[in-house]
């Protein structure tokens, strides 16, 4: 901010990269505020701020607690259509994040089921099982445990909507072995607690990669037996 200063002491117009850098150093250190401020200069000096910009000023947003402001910023880069800024998946996971901590679990179910429409977030993947069978999996490993938690709880909701109710075979989480986390791993707990005490489904780290969840196909369609008065 200093050097945004300087440079309109010295009647410098800054750049979009000094801009860029500004807003980065505010959302490190959660100056919500100051980084939707530093958005509004830019716009007062003529330049449109791009998606590094608008992403950082979310994740100060998140870090902040403002809620309201993420989903504002998020709003406003939506609303643009087809201009080249558009939202990707740091601009949605920083706003899963702020709605997480804020309780706003239904809006941020919407959030998320928009982003997979959109093709944004691609969670479905297909990756040889134990017995050597190609299937379909959820990838969770690269999500945040917000993002994590509501794909899980979309899937499980969508089966309720399923004319065939019969699941074959488990179904198959991949939450990492936490190599890209500080210390013991963070989704594989997270999900594991989610599943089993939340949801209540008989869910068990695999035994031959303990990267995986698995929930027997028995599991799944009690669950769907147990919550079928919900449809």
């Amino acid at each position: 901010l200093s050097l945004l200063r300087r440079m309109r002491e010295d009647k410098i117009r800054p750049s979009v990269q000094a801009y860029s850098s500004a807003v980065s150093s505010l959302e490190a250190a959660g100056q919500w505020q100051r980084a939707i401020g530093v958005l509004q200069s830019m716009r007062e000096d003529g330049e449109i701020p791009n998606l590094y910009c608008l992403n950082a000023a979310i994740s100060a947003c998140e870090k902040g607690g403002a809620w309201v402001e993420a989903l504002e910023l998020y709003e406003s880069i939506r609303s643009q259509g087809k201009s080249s800024i558009r939202t990707n998946f740091v601009t949605v996971n920083s706003l899963l994040i702020a709605l997480e901590n804020a309780s706003q679990v239904e809006l941020a179910e919407s959030i998320y089921q928009e982003a997979v429409r959109d093709g944004i977030i691609s969670p479905w993947v297909r990756r040889y099982d134990n017995d050597g069978t190609y299937r379909r999996m959820l990838d969770l490993h690269k999500f945040s445990a917000p993002m994590a938690k509501i794909a899980v709880r979309g899937y499980l909701e969508s089966l309720l909507n399923r004319k065939e109710k019969a699941i074959r075979g488990d179904t198959i989480f991949i939450v990492g072995k936490g190599k890209g986390s500080e210390g013991k791993p963070v989704l594989l707990p997270t999900i594991l607690q989610l599943l089993n005490e939340e949801i209540g489904v008989d869910a068990k780290v695999d035994d031959n990669n303990f990267g995986r969840i698995r929930v027997s196909g028995v599991s799944i369609h009690k669950y769907i037996e147990a919550n079928r008065w919900r449809e």
